[in-house]
């Protein structure tokens, strides 16, 4: 699988991103809390990857102010998202990356997309090798939908058609799936580093 990580690598460093391939998630971890500036804020888009690498603790522990909209009752999640659209650093993942190098999203609020496209100065997004896929834009939309999303549907307590079977378009009004956005070059005016992890991690 490696060898598979290091190809996608190239292929993103083609495309103007930063790209590192790590073993472990330890060491992914490792190398973001030693890229990141002391103290800075770090804000951070709904990831399971991100959640089981336990970053916003090693975050905290390590000096930095975190701001995550998971750990807040729903009435303040609004606010809370707009201000880390201006967090100097943000933390995500992505739901699937192809062999070379395009990046696909599914949102709902479009909170996490808008903030790799725009306002923070960096972006790292942690991904598993189970993030990537064969062929392009297609496959990635089809993991996406087969892989991703029913697994994030019965994570939210959703009864969308995914949650219990099959994605059908026709039946479903998802609060997931509004938006589709696939990053073929890396956004100007902002660093967005991509960590790549031989293990299986988040959906």
């Amino acid at each position: 699988m490696s060898q598979h990580l290091e190809k996608t690598a190239a292929a993103l460093r083609d495309r103007g991103f930063e790209a590192h391939v790590f073993s472990s998630s330890a060491e992914a971890a490792s190398f973001l809390l030693g890229d990141m500036p002391a103290g800075e804020t770090v804000a951070f888009g709904g990831s399971m990857t991100a959640k089981q690498m336990e970053l916003d603790r090693l975050l905290r522990e390590n000096g930095h102010p975190v701001l995550w909209h998971w750990e807040v009752e729903p009435v303040k999640r609004p606010a809370l998202l707009h201000e880390a659209m201006n967090a100097p650093l943000y933390v995500c993942s992505v739901n699937a990356l192809t062999e070379d190098g395009l990046m696909v999203n599914i949102d709902g609020n479009g909170n996490r997309v808008a903030a790799m496209c725009y306002g923070p100065r960096t972006v790292y997004v942690v991904a598993g090798r189970n993030k990537l896929v064969e062929g392009g834009m297609q496959q990635a939309v089809r993991r996406i939908k087969q892989v991703a999303c029913p697994q994030n549907a019965r994570r939210q307590g959703l009864s969308t058609p995914c949650a219990s079977g099959a994605c059908d378009v026709s039946a479903c009004v998802s609060p997931m799936c509004r938006m589709t956005v696939s990053f073929e070059r890396a956004p100007g005016g902002k660093r967005t580093v991509v960590l790549l992890i031989d293990e299986d991690l988040g959906y």
